[in-house]
């Protein structure tokens, strides 16, 4: 996975991660198996190098989907900024038949891959998608993060909000 020293993971992209972000990590991944659910999650660094992993991974080959998962995102960015529609927290969404996919930057470091089950709701992962990627990037900047609870719930008045962004996107498209 990721070349060790003093307990440090040293990343090739650059990024170094200390115990206490990468523990803190983990547990961002956790929560996404849990409260979404997910079935798998990935988290990689923008040159493919695996950096942590969570739910169901048999039958993956991790080095694989890592690698492909930090090229479709360099290429998605790409695309977005020669278009001019280039954003923070790029997402791709992929719907399949049994299984959607998610892959955003989490980041200028990593990006993140979840896949989640058919039946979920599209915009419901996707708002928690788009806040556990923003708290891995907050975790990769941060010199000696805490590892706390991770928050991945939607007030109320936030919901409200949200929904209706989306609605009057959909309708003024």
């Amino acid at each position: 996975m990721t070349r060790q020293s003093n307990n440090l993971h040293y990343l090739r992209s650059g990024l170094i991660i200390s115990p206490t972000q990468y523990e803190a990590m983990d547990k961002v991944l956790s929560e996404f198996i849990h409260k979404i659910p997910a079935r798998f999650v990935l988290l990689t660094d923008v040159t493919g190098q695996v950096v942590s992993k969570a739910g169901d991974q048999s039958n993956i080959n991790l080095v694989g989907v890592a690698s492909l998962v930090a090229g479709d995102l360099a290429a998605s960015q790409e695309i977005a900024r020669l278009t001019g529609e280039y954003q923070d927290y790029q997402l791709v969404l992929r719907e399949g038949p049994n299984a959607h996919t998610f892959i955003l930057d989490a980041g200028h470091h990593l990006a993140l891959f979840v896949q989640v089950s058919n039946e979920a709701p599209l915009g419901w992962v996707r708002m928690l998608v788009r806040r556990g990627a923003q708290q891995l990037a907050n975790i990769s900047l941060e010199e000696s993060p805490k590892v706390k609870a991770v928050d991945l719930a939607i007030e109320e008045n936030e919901l409200s909000d949200l929904l209706g962004d989306a609605l009057d996107d959909i309708w003024l498209e």
